[in-house]
């Protein structure tokens, strides 16, 4: 922030004129230009300074000898101002000179770096940089050619080197203290949120959690560090925008107001001013007069719907390790925080949210990944939705199979509508029944439908549909149905033998949290909660839910299968849950082991960050062969690979014999601590210290060990090796409590999990 110079007093009774001041100075001394030339080599010609000096010249009680003029000047000026500058009325600017360079912000410190480097070298090479014209504004230097140099002797005797050195000291004290509590309150959010990672895995195994129960968390964390990061740069209103899996949207979660409440809103890459920081993957920053910049039209139409002003704008890229972007952090209208504050933010506050830019990183990769946890959870209820719809059904009746699993994929995918396109091999058509008994047809090549139905390959068309050349046909059916569409998801359905059996067509992808029914008046215009798109992430979920429905058409088709049996135990029914979200995880997989390493890696990556350890490992029990295993990968995209491990020797033999948590701290003096076998599943360059956490079922059987490697300092510092940040405490029991505290969540993943692997193994 560039604080304006001190303004020159206007003249008053109390400000002689420079007449009066001349004649003083005649009458105080014979020789007075001697009198001047002192004056003008402590002010440097700075003139409110030179008149200030001649005043108190002219009420001095005393006169100078003849010849010793410069010596009474200096004597008057140290004993009068140098040493009483902070209670004289006069020097007041002096004051405000002090308290700007003793703000406690970065800022500062390069302005008074840069000052100590006047002083001590006479002068420097002008650039014209933000902290040099700072310090010409303040008086405290003067461009004198292509060099800065002190402006006068009053000032440079003042804050001089002695002065600037400990006021150095302080604020980096204060600068690195405030900055140091931010940081931690990330940390404190991250950690936070870790642990609630483990909990939203853990809701796939309770029937009864809606989607709000498993997401609170979630938005209740990303709102917090919004708040955090408002309170940082004490922005009026902050929101921070995620990049899609399809790296096509930006969408907002939470966009913190002064209501409070949650704001859905979603961009297209390039569209308004995060979207287009988020093209360019650069900082835009205006710091005023925001509407009449090019670039901020949505700005303007957002402002007039939510009855807004916005004076000024920044708008700042969160980048990865790879300069890749992850998301937009978009905030407007900087709160002054004094009179005298410039407006807008400023180059410190850019500098400040860079110092927090990895902590924040870290928590908006952790949501990320949350998120893509809950919509995995909302694919499986749906999916066991409508497995559970089949037992009331009449599976004689298609019509109302047919509604059932396109009730149960809108309320999957959000859409607005959902349609099931059935096969009419005979006619070579698709075909479906609406609600109204009104069966309508479509020749299979004819639309997107069709299109899907004759290359079998499934289509999206994000928002808005319109700008695609193919949108002829379905421009025309809006014009007659006064619907607009604006997004699209086809998705063929094909039975157990690979025959295609039908085509699933949702349309228009709703914003969450909106219920309103489209208004056919409003055509062609496009509503707000219908500008989002589905992504790969609803196809994926669809591929899935598609297998199932192409497993209940066929059962409908033929009439040859029986009824489910009664309701599963809920072990069981999670075990089917996990079988389809591993599918959904790792629907590129090639085999069932490499299904359910996907599976272990995202439970030990929660686990890893929550316990803040070099690496997890988990071995799964194996009943019938009295062993543990586990899958190990030596990289990303590697072959998996099972490593089994006796139960009769090494560290599995020690926890199942006690049946209790072990943790030993000096590993790296302990070579026989890890048998040869276990290390070949250890993923730590290292070994420095364990910690063994077993988990029994009720008979107090066996279930699985949880091996934790290596402790490490928190918070980490990006770019240092985590060999480099290990915690020379290592583990303690606080660790063991907060596994202990959330083992009930744990084990029936872990139960489940075990029986997927058994369940492989035998086969």
């Amino acid at each position: 922030m560039i604080s304006p110079a001190a303004p020159t007093p206007s003249p008053n009774e109390d400000s002689p004129s420079g007449v009066l001041l001349a004649k003083g100075l005649t009458e105080k001394s014979t020789n007075y230009k001697k009198l001047i030339a002192a004056v003008l080599g402590w002010t440097g010609k700075e003139p409110f300074l030179t008149q200030m000096l001649c005043k108190l010249i002219v009420d001095a009680p005393d006169k100078p000898s003849e010849g010793g003029e410069g010596e009474w000047v200096d004597n008057l000026v140290r004993s009068q101002w140098l040493e009483n500058w902070e209670s004289r009325d006069e020097l007041k600017s002096l004051r405000a000179t002090r308290d700007r360079l003793r703000q406690p912000k970065p800022r500062s410190i390069k302005m008074l770096q840069l000052y100590r480097e006047i002083l001590q070298q006479g002068e420097i090479a002008a650039n014209n940089s933000a902290e040099q014209k700072e310090l010409q504004l303040l008086g405290l230097v003067a461009k004198q050619g292509t060099k800065l140099r002190v402006h006068n002797w009053i000032q440079a005797s003042i804050f001089n080197l002695e002065w600037v050195e400990n006021t150095l000291e302080n604020l980096h004290e204060k600068v690195e203290s405030s900055d140091a509590e931010f940081v931690q309150g990330f940390a404190e959010l991250e950690r936070k949120l870790l642990i609630a990672q483990v909990d939203i895995l853990a809701q796939t195994d309770r029937a009864a959690a809606d989607d709000s129960s498993v997401a609170q968390t979630l938005y209740e964390v990303l709102r917090d560090v919004t708040a955090k990061v408002g309170e940082i740069l004490a922005a009026e209103r902050t929101t921070i925008f995620l990049l899609n899996e399809d790296k096509t949207e930006l969408w907002s979660l939470v966009a913190q107001g002064q209501s409070g409440e949650f704001l859905d809103i979603q961009l297209r890459i390039g569209e308004g001013i995060a979207g287009q920081v988020a093209a360019e993957r650069q900082i835009i920053h205006i710091p005023d007069n925001v509407y009449s910049d090019p670039r901020s039209q949505l700005v303007k139409e957002f402002d007039k719907k939510y009855n807004y002003q916005t004076n000024n704008i920044l708008a700042f890229p969160i980048l990865d390790d790879h300069q890749e972007l992850i998301a937009v952090i978009q905030l407007l209208n900087k709160v002054p925080q004094a009179e005298t504050a410039m407006k807008g933010f400023t180059v410190t506050d850019i500098e400040r949210l860079a110092k927090c830019v990895v902590p924040i990183r870290r928590i908006l990769e952790i949501c990320q990944s949350a998120y893509a946890a809950t919509k995995k959870v909302r694919a499986t209820a749906a999916l066991a939705e409508a497995t559970r719809s089949l037992d009331s059904l009449d599976l004689a009746d298609a019509t109302t199979v047919l509604q059932t699993i396109m009730q149960a994929a809108k309320k999957l995918m959000n859409a607005d509508r959902s349609t099931l396109w059935l096969v009419d091999r005979d006619r070579g058509e698709l075909w479906t029944e609406l609600p109204q008994k009104v069966i309508i047809r479509c020749p299979i090549g004819v639309g997107f439908a069709g299109k899907v139905a004759e290359t079998r390959k499934p289509t999206i068309i994000p928002f808005d549909l319109y700008d695609n050349p193919h949108a002829t046909n379905a421009k025309k059916t809006d014009e007659k149905t006064r619907y607009r569409t604006c997004s699209l998801l086809c998705m063929p359905v094909f039975g157990p033998d690979g025959e295609l059996l039908g085509v699933t067509q949702l349309v228009n992808k709703r914003k969450p949290g909106t219920n309103l029914e489209y208004d056919p008046v409003s055509w062609p215009m496009v509503p707000d909660y219908f500008k989002a798109s589905f992504d790969k992430n609803d196809r994926q979920s669809m591929q899935v839910f598609n297998e199932r429905v192409g497993a209940i058409l066929n059962y409908v088709r033929t009439h040859q299968a029986a009824k489910r049996s009664a309701e599963e135990t809920p072990r069981e029914t999670f075990y089917q849950a996990l079988v389809l979200l591993s599918e959904a995880i790792a629907f590129r997989s090639t085999s069932s082991y490499e299904t359910l390493y996907a599976w272990l890696e995202l439970i030990g990556t929660a686990l890893r960050q929550a316990v803040n350890c070099e690496a997890v490992t988990i071995f799964l029990f194996d009943r019938a062969a009295r062993e543990l295993g586990t899958l190990v990968a030596d990289s990303p995209g590697d072959a998996v690979r099972e490593t089994i491990v006796p139960c009769d020797r090494g560290f599995a033999a020690r926890v199942l014999a006690d049946r209790s948590v072990r943790l030993n701290n000096n590993l790296d003096s302990d070579p026989a601590a890890l048998r040869s076998e276990e290390y070949q599943t250890v993923k730590a360059t290292s070994l420095h210290h364990i910690l063994l956490f077993p988990f029994f079922d009720s008979a107090e059987m066996p279930v699985a060990i949880i091996r934790f490697l290596n402790k490490l300092n928190d918070p980490l510092v990006a770019g240092v090796p985590l060999s480099e940040q290990i915690d020379p405490e290592g583990f303690l029991k606080a660790d063991a409590r907060l596994l202990h505290k959330h083992r009930e969540n744990l084990l029936p993943l872990l139960l489940a999990c075990q029986t997927f692997y058994s369940n492989i193994r035998q086969h």
